[in-house]
């Protein structure tokens, strides 16, 4: 019964990992030239941050961002100050993507998978098909998180769990560390993020553990471009390793914050 448990758990988060890929795939392939364009168009504080938003909305990935952005500084076509921008309005648009997938909006998606689909196979332009390709993941993701839900109700139930999550709602530490190892492992902070909040959200997860969690979570999201840029040039790397130590620095003083409030 548990590998069958187990099954289902993975089955789900594939479909969410590979919904994420279609969403990204779409607007890579179709909206490529505006993407760059709008990163050839960074300049100055704000209107980096407001791009990076929009890339990370996009994109459904802050990682995907945060890799364009060194690819662009890599060339010098890009600051390493416009690039610390653009990822701090990654990190803001990521929290909108998680937040919009969080909803519960099932019913809408039937309606985003028809549609991508008629676009996809209908559409004469490659912008259109493509288009339809990212309309159809989101509504996969939609259909993942839910399943998400379903599949793990039963370890509500489980004998092992009520000590794990009881474990990690008492140590903070410990669950930060978890949840940046989650997103390590799934390679994507928004993935992670979305199967946190739906555990959370069945009562699987309590609040106490999940908060701590969640800010793992967004360490881990961090250290993944992080990883990637390792061989990249130098103002790509300096652009990946701000952005983690920002993410690392207010983790810090939000766990110093929950721990506190424990000890009270």
């Amino acid at each position: 019964m548990a590998y069958l448990l187990l099954l289902h758990v993975g089955g789900a988060l594939a479909l969410l990992l590979w919904a994420i890929h279609m969403v990204q795939t779409g607007i890579d392939r179709g909206w490529r030239p505006e993407l760059t364009a709008g990163l050839r168009w960074a300049s100055g504080r704000v209107r980096p941050a407001g791009i990076g938003v929009v890339l990370a909305i996009a994109l459904q990935s802050a990682t995907a961002t945060g890799m364009l952005a060194a690819g662009f500084a890599a060339k010098g076509a890009l600051s390493v100050t416009a690039g610390l921008a653009i990822m701090l309005g990654a990190d803001l648009g990521s929290a909108v993507v998680v937040y919009f997938l969080s909803l519960n909006l099932q019913l809408l998606a039937p309606v985003l998978l028809i549609a991508g689909t008629a676009l996809f196979f209908k559409s004469n332009t490659r912008r259109l098909r493509q288009s339809g390709r990212a309309l159809a993941g989101v509504g996969l993701i939609f259909i993942a998180f839910g399943q998400l839900g379903e599949v793990t109700a039963p370890l509500r139930d489980s004998s092992l769990l009520p000590a794990m999550v009881g474990y990690l709602a008492g140590d903070p530490v410990t669950a930060m560390l978890a949840g940046a190892g989650i997103a390590w492992l799934l390679h994507s902070s928004v993935a992670a993020i979305v199967l946190l909040v739906a555990l959370a959200t069945h009562g699987v997860v309590p609040i106490e553990a999940a908060t701590s969690l969640l800010i793992g979570a967004n360490v881990g999201g961090a250290l993944i471009p992080f990883g990637l840029s390792r061989g990249g040039a130098l103002a790509g790397r300096q652009i990946m390793a701000g952005n983690l130590l920002l993410r690392a620095r207010w983790a810090l003083v939000v766990l110093a914050l929950l721990m506190s409030g424990l000890d009270a």
